[in-house]
């Protein structure tokens, strides 16, 4: 039987998120502004919801909290390949992978495995990702790589993962370090209501989509019949987008239009990626058959 993540989208409200934010001038936060500078810059962008996830110490962000954004915890995790450890009040640095992965589930929070391609390819090592147990997903597309090294996408491993049954979801961040890295990628998260807690019960369940500037408007799944349509976040009379459908055996299916339909023939998974004219993407969560899946 196939599940789709999308399938009770009502009730709620979308909701552009941010879990890898550098803010602050202190030791550890790779930060050139203050909190205040950036946390205004991101609700003139209309984010809903904020993490400051400086190096390997917590920020108290609580006193940023708005009615138009809330404020939530996190840590980037820095020793050796980066996680983010995000619903902690703590560090947990001086701990090897693993045991902060558990420490951070212990607390209440969950984990994302930074950037994959920086630099190289495997920055994080498949060999070691298999190896861990307890993370919710990776960042599909971190944007602030693109003025680095190495590539800020990193759909080979996400595929890797899900090729295994490992039921691994795809976040989008911008990594911000400078304004001009705000709001290029984004985590788009279906609430129910405001908070950590609600955000984190979507985020147990796949509601949400890695995004660059697209959003889902919705993806049903009719039978065997996957049918998606993206829209811009921004007014515009452009409708068409090139949409991709992944599965375990790669491309599948590639369509121009308003909408795109797919057809499953028994595959295990199959993703959705669209593609605007200006180059802005769309990721979604996998449909996937719950029989071969579990998570990581």
């Amino acid at each position: 039987m196939y599940h789709n993540p999308y399938a009770a989208l009502d009730g709620g409200t979308w909701t552009k998120t941010n879990f890898h934010t550098h803010a602050g001038t202190g030791a550890g936060t790779c930060g050139r502004h203050s909190i205040e500078e950036v946390t205004g810059w991101y609700r003139e962008l209309k984010y809903g919801a904020l993490c400051i996830s400086n190096h390997d110490l917590f920020t108290d962000t609580s006193a940023y909290d708005t009615d138009e954004m809330f404020m939530f915890p996190g840590v980037e995790y820095s020793q050796g390949e980066h996680m983010l450890t995000i619903g902690v009040n703590e560090t947990f640095h001086e701990l090897p992978h693993q045991q902060a992965l558990d420490a951070t589930r212990a607390q209440g929070g969950f984990t994302i495995l930074c950037h994959p391609n920086w630099i190289r390819k495997e920055y994080w090592p498949w060999a070691k990702i298999d190896a861990l147990t307890g993370y919710a997903g990776l960042e599909v597309i971190n944007t602030l790589i693109y003025r680095l090294s190495g590539s800020g996408l990193a759909t080979d491993t996400w595929d890797y993962l899900l090729r295994q049954g490992k039921l691994a979801y795809g976040f989008g961040d911008d990594d911000f370090h400078a304004p001009f890295d705000a709001g290029r990628g984004y985590t788009d998260i279906y609430l129910h209501s405001r908070g950590y807690a609600a955000l984190k019960a979507a985020v147990d369940v796949g509601r949400f989509t890695a995004s660059t500037g697209v959003r889902l408007e919705y993806l049903e799944l009719d039978g065997d019949m996957v049918r998606v349509k993206a829209k811009f976040t921004r007014e515009t009379y452009v409708r068409e987008f090139r949409y991709r459908f992944v599965t375990e055996n790669g491309l599948a299916s590639e369509q121009v239009g308003e909408t795109a339909a797919f057809t499953l023939s028994g595959e295990r998974y199959v993703r959705v990626e669209a593609v605007a004219e200006n180059g802005a993407m769309l990721f979604t969560q996998p449909v996937y058959r719950e029989e071969y899946f579990k998570r990581p």
